[in-house]
């Protein structure tokens, strides 16, 4: 693609225009979880706040590698792998979630701007910088993809969950 002077949307601005989308479409969807069901765990064990925080965890873990991903580094975050995540996930939950819900919101909305912020400072060459782990490729534009995907399966968790009400 041609950089953003000739009118052209640049790779990274792509990225981040869906990232906000996705994001905006999260954001609605949290918020249309009626009091009563924000203690309601509906995602395996976890609830609304639990889903809000591994989302902002996520969001600084993932600042946190953007110079691995631009120096074609392995982040640090794959040394902890495990099914599904778990312990990071688990770990990223008792340290963003907030028991009051106006400040955990405030919190998402601040670290997908942080995560935002620190994308616009890359450059579309930093997208394709490759790394391994074991014989899979591992690029910071993947990694966007699977942040956008991430948070779409959430929304569409989230919308379930409200449309069915309490379990």
């Amino acid at each position: 693609m041609t950089s953003s002077n000739t009118g052209t949307r640049t790779d990274i601005e792509s990225l981040i225009a869906e990232f906000n989308r996705v994001r905006g479409d999260l954001l609605e969807a949290v918020s249309s979880v009626p009091p009563e069901l924000r203690n309601q765990p509906f995602v395996g064990a976890w609830d609304i706040s639990d889903i809000v925080a591994h989302t902002v965890g996520w969001d600084y873990t993932n600042i946190e590698a953007l110079p691995d991903f631009c120096a074609g580094r392995l982040p640090a975050f794959f040394a902890r792998f495990d099914a599904d995540w778990a312990a990071i996930n688990a770990d990223l939950i008792a340290r963003y979630r907030l028991e009051e819900w106006d400040a955990l919101l405030a919190s998402l909305r601040n670290s997908g701007r942080a995560f935002e912020d620190a994308m616009r400072a890359l450059s579309d060459a930093d997208l394709d910088n490759v790394s391994f782990w074991g014989r899979r490729r591992i690029t910071l534009r993947g990694m966007m993809r699977a942040v956008a995907r991430d948070e779409s399966e959430h929304v569409a968790q989230v919308c379930a969950f409200v449309a069915e009400g309490a379990p």
